[in-house]
């Protein structure tokens, strides 16, 4: 017999359960009949009636903690509740827009939650967008992931229907666009704009212009423009058509952006000495000079000199062209004129000067901006070190880099790949090694363009296992090869007769998605008729002429000799055809082999053979 005790807490239970029972009546959760008594079962001789457990009764709701739903919770509730119970009753955009809020705030799917909650024509309504974006816009990450729900369920603007009127702006905007990356920023101002007709500030659009610029997406600044084209705001201000001007230099069209200065300048808005000067860059870098000079005497017209940093930028892209005493006469009229040369437009002079090879101009503008007491930068160091590397003069190359070290410049990746240049370009590719085993003692890291360098220095000298292991240890390091990488290798592999790795390794590159040289293609070609398999090589020069890929003379030269000496003179005539075609000559000694071997043949080949010796 239990103790009273548990008689007691067992009597309590049993009318618990009776009175929930009763309140509830039956329910599929307790145990059916069928269940709780079953038919008696034989086991041996004896009969006896197996009994179901007493299902267990639920804890009594006493004996449950009580926590309060959150408050979103409770608030989805009351207004679910309203909503459907009396459709007269909505919720009002203010609560609605706390409802949506949160949910997006608190909920990590909240897009099929918030359908859930509140009807569409709440949900979508303007005043409840509006009220939740200035709930959500402190958080970017979130207003930027309920922009694009709103986004897309919301009917696309039809095209020829008007814009949504502009909005009264909304506290937030600016910052939120601001912190977004250029691409993500000119997708939410699109969003805003075209649904809800918000905009942001015209300077938050000039400073997300000129982001995009600085990211190298001038589509972005034309799209950040477009959806400004409803704003009470439009078109923008000075710094606007500054921005559209540098991106339509920056998208290959100065001409459409010298224009829109232009037509500002009429309107009295003076030029933007920044936008001039790409607009200068870019006409200078398409060799239009003459653009170039009409875009200077606008800005003299228009009463914005040009200053000393578009001068530098015409010095520049005039050294660039190939135009070095033009770029000269220029640096010294600018001195003449009274501008102040600073050590940007020094270095400039002073790098292209070094690059055409007048080194005692060099020497020269050197001197003066020492006498000016404008100390050279890292880059005017490393211009005359690369100068005295490529000419061979080690010892003044070295004097100039251990004088840079004394100003206390930092050895650099870029600096030691000038002397790692300098030495395998006159095959002295011990000491290249040198000061790539150098970099690893003092900490610099190698990039690309260190491995690359080596790989071709060592293949130029015959060192192919080294350059192999060079390439090795570049995929080691984490480093990923280049077309520049795969070029010497090819070229070292076909010469050393394994032209079928050389393949295997062009066919490497393309998975990487690296289109290799035409120079690799030839060098598959000749290295198959070193082998003497001129049919792939013929093979080979098919594909290059189905890719429209135009082989060198070389190349077709020696796979006629190939063919005419394997005794292929159907194959070489069509070579030799192709070859004709393309406004190649034949060389004398493939021409000689050729004809001899025709000579051996029989007569079918008379009219061929007339053909090349009147050719050539």
């Amino acid at each position: 017999m239990p103790p009273s005790s548990n008689r007691n807490d067992f009597k309590r239970m049993t009318i618990s359960w009776a009175s929930w029972s009763t309140a509830h009546g039956p329910s599929s959760c307790l145990p059916s009949p069928s269940l709780a008594t079953r038919k008696p079962q034989r086991s041996g001789r004896h009969h006896f009636t197996l009994l179901a457990p007493p299902p267990p009764p639920p804890p009594a709701e006493h004996h449950r903690p009580f926590t309060m739903p959150p408050p979103w919770r409770l608030l989805a509730r009351r207004l679910c509740s309203t909503s459907t119970r009396d459709p007269a009753h909505a919720p009002s955009p203010a609560a609605a827009a706390d409802l949506a809020a949160a949910t997006v705030l608190r909920v990590p799917r909240f897009e099929s939650r918030l359908l859930s909650l509140l009807p569409r024509a709440v949900l979508f309504d303007a005043s409840c967008l509006r009220l939740t974006l200035a709930r959500l816009l402190p958080f970017p990450a979130p207003s930027l992931r309920f922009l694009r729900f709103v986004s897309s369920h919301l009917p696309a603007p039809t095209d020829g229907a008007p814009a949504p009127a502009a909005s009264p702006p909304l506290p937030g905007i600016d910052a939120f666009l601001l912190r977004l990356p250029p691409p993500v920023a000119a997708e939410a101002a699109a969003i805003l704009a075209s649904p809800l007709g918000l905009h942001p500030s015209l300077p938050a659009l000039n400073a997300a212009s000129r982001a995009a610029l600085h990211a190298a997406r001038p589509d972005l600044v034309f799209q950040l423009f477009s959806t400004f084209s409803s704003s009470p705001a439009f078109p923008g201000d000075a710094a606007t058509v500054a921005c559209l001007a540098r991106a339509c230099a920056a998208d290959g069209r100065p001409l459409d952006g010298l224009r829109l200065l232009r037509d500002a300048a009429r309107r009295g808005s003076p030029p933007s000495p920044v936008a001039a000067g790409d607009l200068i860059a870019a006409f200078a870098a398409d060799g239009n000079f003459a653009k170039v000079s009409d875009t200077l005497h606008f800005m003299i017209a228009a009463g914005c000199p040009p200053d000393t940093v578009v001068y530098q930028r015409i010095i520049h892209q005039l050294f660039a062209q190939g135009m070095g005493g033009e770029a000269l006469r220029v640096f010294r009229e600018i001195k003449l004129r009274g501008y102040d040369i600073d050590r940007i437009t020094y270095t400039t002079v002073i790098d292209g000067l070094c690059k055409i090879h007048r080194l005692a101009d060099a020497q020269q503008t050197w001197d003066e901006m020492v006498g000016k007491g404008i100390e050279p930068n890292e880059y005017a160091y490393c211009s005359l070190v690369d100068y005295y590397c490529k000419a061979g003069d080690f010892e003044k190359a070295r004097k100039m880099y251990d004088e840079m070290l004394g100003k206390r410049f930092k050895e650099s990746a870029t600096s030691c790949n000038i002397l790692i240049t300098g030495f395998c370009v006159h095959g002295r590719v011990d000491e290249a090694v040198g000061v790539f085993e150098e970099m690893v003692t003092k900490g610099i890291e190698h990039d690309v363009i260190t491995y690359n360098t080596l790989i071709q220095g060592l293949c130029k000298v015959g060192k192919f296992g080294q350059a192999i292991q060079m390439y090795e240890q570049l995929l080691s390091s984490g480093l990923k090869p280049t077309v520049s990488t795969f070029t010497p290798l090819i070229d070292a592999m076909c010469e050393e007769g394994e032209v079928h790795a050389a393949v295997d390794l062009i066919k490497l590159m393309q998975a990487m998605g690296l289109e290799p040289l035409v120079r690799s293609n030839d060098s598959v070609i000749n290295g198959f008729c070193k082998i003497s398999r001129s049919d792939e090589g013929m093979a080979w020069l098919a594909g290059m002429l189905k890719n429209n890929i135009k082989p060198r003379e070389q190349t077709f030269n020696a796979l006629v000799e190939s063919l005419s000496t394997s005794g292929r003179l159907d194959d070489a005539l069509l070579v030799l055809s192709t070859m004709f075609k393309v406004g190649f000559e034949l060389s004398r000694f493939a021409c000689t082999i050729l004809v001899d071997k025709l000579c051996t043949r029989n007569v079918s080949y008379s009219h061929e053979l007339d053909d090349i010796l009147v050719s050539n």
